[in-house]
């Protein structure tokens, strides 16, 4: 399509980024979003602080895992408790952000973990959003599969790393467990002509980076897309970041509200859903002051210390 040519073009000229052009394609398919994110992008550009529109939930349903993966903070050194966010909650937030466009129902926990993560999807289909899930596939199979797509999801990620010795030392299980419960769902999603894209998406560091051709390879029958995204990493920031005016609102299980994924404890404190709701809470003066503060290369913590492995062929998210 043209419209997906001229993303691609976006990413590869004025971004910089031709890996991402096939993302943004995925994540803008309609007018709508694409007019929201060329007004924020020009928020950012211009330094227009309170004129970033949100349009994406990035909702924590629960930091609890069934995993322990050695590059994630969950179960390890996560300094905040494990738990479920209330399903009313999360209800509340969607009926309180009008311009919403598409939710992300997971952050740092696993949502398959999550008890009514059918509803929550349920939920945003009936407003007509868009969803997006991400999770370790070890509770996927086709009849998962199956009422994830009933409830409407869009998008289905799962998360695996290089090859079998690479995943079970990073993750602590076999790689071909996960693998077996991919295929399954993969065989339902073709047998029942599911509408649920499936992804895989593999964090690589300079450990993987030299097998990122013989993964692909591996997996792309498994799937409709792999993505690879570079391993955060402590390092000094030298840039602003899009994150704070890309339309985005991160909400914790606890209830706090971040802009970003890379602030695992809440550390940069922009807000709690009870306080307001989430558009309130975007346009509000933390939110104002955390895009100021970017603009004159006065990072906060945890901004300050944000970076990302350099991998050839792989672009940086957070630059």
């Amino acid at each position: 399509m043209l419209t997906d040519r001229l993303l691609r073009a976006v990413a590869a000229r004025y971004l910089g980024k031709p890996d991402l052009g096939e993302f943004l394609a995925i994540r803008h398919p309609d007018l709508r979003s694409r007019l929201s994110a060329a007004r924020n992008e020009l928020a950012f550009r211009l330094g227009l602080h309170g004129a970033a529109r949100l349009t994406t939930l990035n909702v924590e349903l629960t930091s609890r895992c069934n995993a322990a993966c050695s590059y994630c903070d969950v179960n390890r050194e996560l300094g905040r408790p494990n738990r479920d966010l209330d399903l009313d909650t999360y209800a509340r937030l969607l009926e309180e952000t009008p311009t919403l466009e598409e939710v992300l129902p997971f952050q740092w926990g696993e949502p398959l973990l999550y008890p009514a993560l059918d509803e929550a999807v349920a939920l945003a289909s009936r407003r007509r959003l868009r969803t997006y899930l991400t999770t370790n596939g070890l509770l996927l199979d086709g009849d998962r599969l199956r009422r994830l797509a009933d409830a409407g999801l869009t998008r289905l990620t799962v998360s695996l790393d290089g090859d079998d010795v690479a995943h079970g030392s990073r993750r602590g299980y076999a790689q071909a467990t996960v693998l077996e419960r991919l295929r399954e769902a993969r065989a339902a999603q073709r047998a029942d002509r599911l509408p649920t894209k499936l992804d895989v998406s593999m964090v690589v560091d300079e450990d993987v980076a030299g097998g990122l051709d013989a993964f692909r390879a591996r997996i792309a029958p498994l799937v409709d897309r792999v993505q690879f995204i570079p391993r955060m990493i402590e390092a000094p920031r030298r840039t602003a970041c899009r994150e704070p005016s890309r339309g985005l609102l991160v909400v914790l299980s606890d209830g706090r509200v971040t802009t970003c994924c890379a602030d695992v404890r809440g550390e940069l404190a922009l807000g709690h859903v009870d306080e307001a709701g989430p558009a309130a809470l975007y346009a509000g003066p933390r939110f104002r002051e955390l895009r100021r503060r970017h603009r004159a290369g006065d990072l906060p913590a945890p901004c300050r210390n944000c970076g990302e492995c350099d991998v050839p062929g792989v672009s940086r998210r957070f630059s």
